[in-house]
Order: C-alpha cells, then sequence, then structure tokens
C-alpha cells in the first residue's frame, strides 16, 4: 500500500505540515509505504488552458508536475493537505489542482487504469479564522480534484482557529485526529466524523 501526500503548504514546519507528518507517521506504523511531496519546493506553473493534453494525457509544459502525475498513478491513497487562505486551498495547492486537466483526460477520454479506479483520497485542512463556513470552498475543490485522479474523497481533519506556527501542538486532539487520518488512509478505511 503505498500513501502518497502532497503538501500544498509554502510554511514548512507548520500546522498543515506537522498534522500531515503525523498522519504519515501513523500510516507508516500500520504498515503503508509513504512518499510525501512539498509542492512549495517544486517548479511547476499554472495550467495554461490550452487543451493539448485532452487528447495524450500529456500536459505540453515540462516541469515538475510530470514526475506527480506518475506518482499520482502509482499512489493507492493519497492524502492532500492545504492551509486555508481565503476560505480556500494554498495558491501552490490550487496550481497542483488546476493542472489535473491531463488527469482527467487520462481517466476519462484514455481510460488508463491507474487513474479510473476509486483509489481512497484524505485532506487535511488548517485555518486561523473561525468561519462557519470556512472548508466549504476546500472539500469542494478537493472533491473535483480527486474525481479527476481517480480517488473517492474518504475523510478529512479540518481545524480552524489555529494561526501562529507550531499551535496545532498544543491541541493534542488534533493531532490524535491525524493519526487516525493516517491508519485509514494505510488501510483504505474511511474516515469517520467524530
Amino acid at each position: 500500500m503505498l500513501v502518497l501526500a502532497l503538501s500544498g503548504s509554502p510554511r514548512r514546519g507548520g500546522n498543515t505540515e506537522i498534522l500531515l507528518d503525523e498522519a504519515l507517521d501513523a500510516a507508516r506504523a500500520a504498515g503503508a509505504e509513504t512518499q510525501k511531496i512539498v509542492l512549495s519546493d517544486l517548479q511547476y506553473s499554472s495550467c495554461r488552458a490550452c487543451g493539448a493534453c485532452e487528447s495524450t494525457g500529456i500536459c505540453i509544459q515540462k516541469d515538475d508536475m510530470q514526475e506527480i502525475y506518475e506518482r499520482i498513478g502509482a499512489a493507492d491513497a493519497m492524502i492532500f493537505s492545504s492551509p486555508i487562505y481565503f476560505y480556500a486551498v494554498s495558491g501552490w495547492s490550487k496550481s497542483a489542482i488546476d493542472r489535473a486537466q491531463a488527469l482527467w483526460a487520462r481517466k476519462y477520454r484514455l481510460k488508463d487504469p491507474r487513474y479510473t479506479g476509486e483509489k481512497k483520497g484524505y485532506c487535511i485542512f488548517v485555518g486561523a479564522t473561525r468561519g462557519a463556513r470556512l472548508f466549504d470552498g476546500a472539500r469542494l475543490t478537493m472533491k473535483y480534484y480527486y474525481d479527476a485522479a481517480g480517488f473517492v474523497p474518504t475523510g478529512d481533519v479540518a481545524v480552524n482557529g489555529i494561526d501562529e506556527k507550531g499551535d496545532i501542538r498544543l491541541h493534542p486532539e488534533y493531532m490524535e485526529a491525524a493519526r487516525r487520518l493516517g491508519a485509514a488512509a494505510a488501510t483504505g478505511e474511511t474516515m469517520l466524523p467524530e
């Protein structure tokens, strides 16, 4: 079982990445192999909407996204983590998500079996504000991203009211929720809300 993690936070060692690392530790403890990709460490551009990928499943932009496509295809489960900025995923996350048009073509046009299954997709979101609908936009975005990539949204950890770097460690209940998410990803189980 390979659990792929995409980290959409540009703040290394911040609250979102701390939760993601906790989830990956739990996934490894449950027997999964894990791979973590920090999007802000890569070089890639946003989608150009050129349509070239729609018949081939191959994006014409030759950048670090090409390797991510292959890792997504090889993964059995995925954890996508992002801080919430202005009620949405981060810019790093959104640029990677928009580049999933090539994955959509692989799934819907080319019927590539690496992207047509129903693998499990999990999310970790951390936002500083406490808005009642803080995660609505991110969850909807991830629903359609996961569909294009061959995953089914299966559970998330969504934390609001946490801003200062490292403050998530002061909340053992969120650290435990991340561990449960990682263990679920390692076994392909649905993470039930509390």
